[in-house]
Protein backbone atom coordinates (compact mmCIF):
# COMPACT_ATOMS: atom_id res chain seq x y z
CA UNK A 1 0.00 0.00 0.00
CA UNK A 2 3.19 2.65 0.94
CA UNK A 3 4.36 1.21 -2.60
CA UNK A 4 1.02 2.77 -4.29
CA UNK A 5 1.10 5.97 -2.19
CA UNK A 6 4.67 6.66 -3.27
CA UNK A 7 3.55 5.54 -6.86
CA UNK A 8 0.69 8.33 -7.08
CA UNK A 9 2.67 10.75 -5.18
CA UNK A 10 5.26 10.93 -7.86
CA UNK A 11 2.68 10.52 -10.27
CA UNK A 12 1.26 14.02 -9.34
CA UNK A 13 4.64 15.71 -8.54
CA UNK A 14 5.39 14.85 -12.89
CA UNK A 15 2.19 16.23 -14.01
CA UNK A 16 2.41 19.13 -11.69
CA UNK A 17 5.81 19.81 -12.94
CA UNK A 18 5.15 18.98 -16.52
CA UNK A 19 2.35 21.70 -16.35
CA UNK A 20 4.82 24.61 -14.55
CA UNK A 21 7.22 23.72 -17.94
CA UNK A 22 4.48 23.73 -20.29
CA UNK A 23 2.83 27.28 -18.95
CA UNK A 24 6.89 28.57 -18.73
CA UNK A 25 7.69 27.32 -21.91
CA UNK A 26 4.39 28.14 -23.88
CA UNK A 27 5.88 30.83 -26.23
CA UNK A 28 8.58 29.16 -27.30
CA UNK A 29 6.82 25.92 -28.14
CA UNK A 30 4.16 28.25 -30.14
CA UNK A 31 7.37 29.89 -31.45
CA UNK A 32 8.38 26.49 -32.64
CA UNK A 33 5.17 25.07 -33.60
CA UNK A 34 4.54 27.76 -35.94
CA UNK A 35 8.11 27.49 -37.81
CA UNK A 36 7.69 24.28 -38.28
CA UNK A 37 4.58 24.29 -38.82
CA UNK A 38 4.56 27.02 -41.82
CA UNK A 39 7.91 25.26 -43.29
CA UNK A 40 6.54 21.84 -43.68
CA UNK A 41 3.00 23.19 -44.88
CA UNK A 42 4.27 25.42 -47.70
CA UNK A 43 7.68 24.52 -48.05
CA UNK A 44 9.07 28.26 -47.33
CA UNK A 45 11.39 28.54 -44.01
CA UNK A 46 9.98 30.68 -41.44
CA UNK A 47 11.76 32.01 -38.37
CA UNK A 48 10.36 33.98 -35.42
CA UNK A 49 12.22 36.15 -33.13
CA UNK A 50 9.58 35.69 -30.02
CA UNK A 51 6.11 34.51 -29.63
CA UNK A 52 4.26 35.93 -26.90
CA UNK A 53 1.04 34.26 -25.44
CA UNK A 54 -0.98 36.73 -22.74
CA UNK A 55 -2.90 34.22 -20.75
CA UNK A 56 -4.82 36.77 -19.26
CA UNK A 57 -5.33 39.70 -21.64
CA UNK A 58 -6.24 37.61 -24.75
CA UNK A 59 -3.43 38.77 -27.17
CA UNK A 60 -0.96 36.92 -29.09
CA UNK A 61 2.16 38.99 -30.22
CA UNK A 62 4.64 37.38 -33.14
CA UNK A 63 7.85 39.22 -33.74
CA UNK A 64 10.70 39.86 -36.33
CA UNK A 65 8.88 36.89 -38.56
CA UNK A 66 10.87 36.21 -41.50
CA UNK A 67 9.81 33.98 -44.22
CA UNK A 68 12.69 33.19 -46.98
CA UNK A 69 12.56 31.79 -50.50
CA UNK A 70 13.09 28.22 -51.14
CA UNK A 71 16.25 27.62 -53.77
CA UNK A 72 14.17 27.70 -56.85
CA UNK A 73 13.52 31.27 -56.14
CA UNK A 74 17.20 32.17 -55.27
CA UNK A 75 16.85 32.18 -51.51
CA UNK A 76 17.16 35.48 -49.56
CA UNK A 77 14.25 36.73 -47.96
CA UNK A 78 10.99 36.86 -48.72
CA UNK A 79 8.76 38.28 -46.03
CA UNK A 80 10.06 41.11 -43.33
CA UNK A 81 7.93 41.27 -40.54
CA UNK A 82 8.46 42.78 -37.56
CA UNK A 83 5.31 42.80 -35.86
CA UNK A 84 2.18 40.77 -35.89
CA UNK A 85 -0.21 41.51 -33.21
CA UNK A 86 -3.75 39.65 -32.16
CA UNK A 87 -6.34 40.72 -29.56
CA UNK A 88 -8.54 37.68 -29.60
CA UNK A 89 -11.80 36.73 -27.96
CA UNK A 90 -11.05 33.35 -26.11
CA UNK A 91 -13.93 31.12 -25.88
CA UNK A 92 -14.26 31.83 -30.36
CA UNK A 93 -10.87 29.74 -30.35
CA UNK A 94 -11.61 26.84 -27.92
CA UNK A 95 -14.87 26.60 -30.55
CA UNK A 96 -13.30 26.77 -33.96
CA UNK A 97 -15.04 30.03 -35.01
CA UNK A 98 -11.99 32.48 -34.19
CA UNK A 99 -13.54 36.13 -33.38
CA UNK A 100 -10.37 38.48 -34.15
CA UNK A 101 -11.12 41.97 -32.35
CA UNK A 102 -8.27 43.63 -33.66
CA UNK A 103 -5.27 42.99 -36.26
CA UNK A 104 -2.21 44.53 -36.71
CA UNK A 105 0.68 44.00 -39.32
CA UNK A 106 3.44 45.74 -39.74
CA UNK A 107 5.10 44.34 -43.06
CA UNK A 108 8.37 46.12 -43.29
CA UNK A 109 9.23 44.77 -46.71
CA UNK A 110 8.04 41.95 -49.40
CA UNK A 111 10.22 40.32 -51.91
CA UNK A 112 8.54 39.11 -54.91
CA UNK A 113 10.34 36.55 -57.01
CA UNK A 114 9.56 35.39 -60.49
CA UNK A 115 11.80 32.61 -61.38
CA UNK A 116 13.03 31.52 -64.60
CA UNK A 117 10.49 29.31 -64.98
CA UNK A 118 7.85 32.26 -65.06
CA UNK A 119 6.73 31.18 -61.85
CA UNK A 120 6.02 33.55 -58.82
CA UNK A 121 7.05 32.99 -55.31
CA UNK A 122 3.41 34.62 -54.21
CA UNK A 123 1.78 31.96 -55.92
CA UNK A 124 3.89 29.03 -54.91
CA UNK A 125 3.03 29.93 -51.47
CA UNK A 126 -0.75 30.53 -52.21
CA UNK A 127 -1.17 27.37 -53.94
CA UNK A 128 0.66 25.62 -51.48
CA UNK A 129 -1.71 26.63 -48.33
CA UNK A 130 -4.74 25.95 -50.76
CA UNK A 131 -3.71 22.70 -51.89
CA UNK A 132 -4.06 23.37 -55.15
CA UNK A 133 -1.99 22.02 -57.81
CA UNK A 134 0.33 24.56 -60.15
CA UNK A 135 2.16 24.46 -63.93
CA UNK A 136 5.54 26.28 -64.12
CA UNK A 137 3.74 29.27 -65.25
CA UNK A 138 2.11 29.07 -61.40
CA UNK A 139 -1.71 27.93 -62.62
CA UNK A 140 -3.73 25.41 -61.41
CA UNK A 141 -3.47 22.46 -63.83
CA UNK A 142 -6.44 21.64 -66.27
CA UNK A 143 -8.23 18.31 -64.76
CA UNK A 144 -11.15 18.26 -66.67
CA UNK A 145 -12.52 18.28 -63.38
CA UNK A 146 -15.25 20.92 -61.57
CA UNK A 147 -13.15 22.03 -58.53
CA UNK A 148 -14.77 20.96 -55.44
CA UNK A 149 -16.03 23.40 -52.79
CA UNK A 150 -14.32 23.91 -50.18
CA UNK A 151 -15.45 24.53 -46.43
CA UNK A 152 -14.32 27.73 -45.16
CA UNK A 153 -13.95 27.59 -41.35
CA UNK A 154 -16.24 30.63 -40.22
CA UNK A 155 -14.38 33.65 -38.29
CA UNK A 156 -14.47 37.46 -37.95
CA UNK A 157 -12.11 40.05 -37.37
CA UNK A 158 -13.37 43.66 -36.61
CA UNK A 159 -10.47 46.21 -37.25
CA UNK A 160 -7.43 44.97 -39.53
CA UNK A 161 -4.62 47.93 -39.32
CA UNK A 162 -1.99 47.10 -41.98
CA UNK A 163 1.55 48.96 -42.51
CA UNK A 164 3.55 48.29 -45.65
CA UNK A 165 7.09 49.13 -46.22
CA UNK A 166 8.91 48.59 -49.38
CA UNK A 167 8.41 46.00 -52.33
CA UNK A 168 11.23 44.69 -54.36
CA UNK A 169 10.05 42.80 -57.36
CA UNK A 170 12.75 40.01 -59.15
CA UNK A 171 12.16 38.67 -62.24
CA UNK A 172 14.87 35.82 -64.16
CA UNK A 173 12.17 34.88 -66.37
CA UNK A 174 13.75 36.19 -69.43
CA UNK A 175 17.15 35.17 -68.65
CA UNK A 176 18.50 37.94 -66.81
CA UNK A 177 16.91 39.76 -63.33
CA UNK A 178 15.40 42.70 -63.73
CA UNK A 179 14.70 44.39 -60.37
CA UNK A 180 12.26 46.82 -59.34
CA UNK A 181 12.23 48.32 -55.59
CA UNK A 182 9.38 50.36 -54.54
CA UNK A 183 9.24 52.24 -51.11
CA UNK A 184 5.09 52.51 -50.28
CA UNK A 185 5.40 53.37 -46.74
CA UNK A 186 1.97 53.16 -46.69
CA UNK A 187 -1.29 52.44 -44.04
CA UNK A 188 -4.50 50.71 -44.88
CA UNK A 189 -7.44 49.77 -42.18
CA UNK A 190 -10.10 46.93 -42.82
CA UNK A 191 -12.70 46.54 -40.92
CA UNK A 192 -15.15 43.63 -40.44
CA UNK A 193 -13.42 40.85 -42.32
CA UNK A 194 -15.16 37.24 -42.42
CA UNK A 195 -14.14 34.22 -44.08
CA UNK A 196 -16.01 35.12 -47.04
CA UNK A 197 -14.05 38.21 -47.67
CA UNK A 198 -11.38 38.32 -50.47
CA UNK A 199 -7.99 39.61 -48.80
CA UNK A 200 -6.24 39.67 -52.22
CA UNK A 201 -8.47 42.34 -53.41
CA UNK A 202 -8.66 44.47 -50.52
CA UNK A 203 -4.58 44.58 -50.33
CA UNK A 204 -4.69 44.86 -54.44
CA UNK A 205 -7.09 48.18 -54.55
CA UNK A 206 -5.35 49.35 -51.55
CA UNK A 207 -1.77 49.21 -53.34
CA UNK A 208 -3.19 50.74 -56.32
CA UNK A 209 -4.40 53.71 -55.01
CA UNK A 210 -1.04 54.65 -53.51
CA UNK A 211 0.81 53.43 -56.80
CA UNK A 212 -1.73 54.34 -59.56
CA UNK A 213 -1.34 52.00 -62.54
CA UNK A 214 1.45 49.52 -62.22
CA UNK A 215 1.67 45.79 -63.44
CA UNK A 216 -1.47 43.91 -62.43
CA UNK A 217 0.46 40.59 -61.68
CA UNK A 218 3.16 42.76 -59.47
CA UNK A 219 0.03 44.16 -57.13
CA UNK A 220 -2.14 40.87 -57.26
CA UNK A 221 1.11 39.08 -55.98
CA UNK A 222 1.29 41.20 -52.75
CA UNK A 223 -2.21 39.98 -51.81
CA UNK A 224 -1.64 36.72 -52.84
CA UNK A 225 1.11 36.89 -50.36
CA UNK A 226 -0.58 38.73 -47.60
CA UNK A 227 -3.28 35.76 -48.11
CA UNK A 228 -1.07 33.11 -48.53
CA UNK A 229 1.22 34.52 -45.19
CA UNK A 230 -2.18 35.06 -43.52
CA UNK A 231 -3.78 31.71 -44.25
CA UNK A 232 -0.51 29.12 -43.79
CA UNK A 233 0.36 31.23 -40.11
CA UNK A 234 -4.03 30.73 -38.89
CA UNK A 235 -3.89 26.93 -40.39
CA UNK A 236 -0.13 26.05 -38.84
CA UNK A 237 -1.07 28.15 -35.70
CA UNK A 238 -4.58 26.96 -34.95
CA UNK A 239 -2.84 24.05 -33.45
CA UNK A 240 -1.48 25.83 -30.63
CA UNK A 241 -5.09 27.00 -29.83
CA UNK A 242 -6.05 22.79 -29.87
CA UNK A 243 -3.01 22.20 -27.53
CA UNK A 244 -4.27 24.64 -25.01
CA UNK A 245 -7.86 23.52 -25.31
CA UNK A 246 -7.00 20.18 -24.82
CA UNK A 247 -5.18 21.10 -21.31
CA UNK A 248 -8.97 22.38 -20.60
Amino acid sequence: MKTLFKLIKWGLVLVVALAVVLFLGRNTIARMAVEIGTKQKTGFPLSIGSVDIGLFNSTLEVRDLKMTNPPEFQGGTFVDLPLLRVNYDTVSMLRRSPHIKELIINLNEIVIVKNEKGESNTTRLQNSVSGSSADSGGTPKETGEEPRPQNKQPYRVDLVKIHIGTVIIKDYSSGRLKERKMTLNMDATYKNITESTNVTTLVMNTVFKQLGTVVGDVVKGLGDAAKGATDAIQKTGKGIFDIFKKKQ
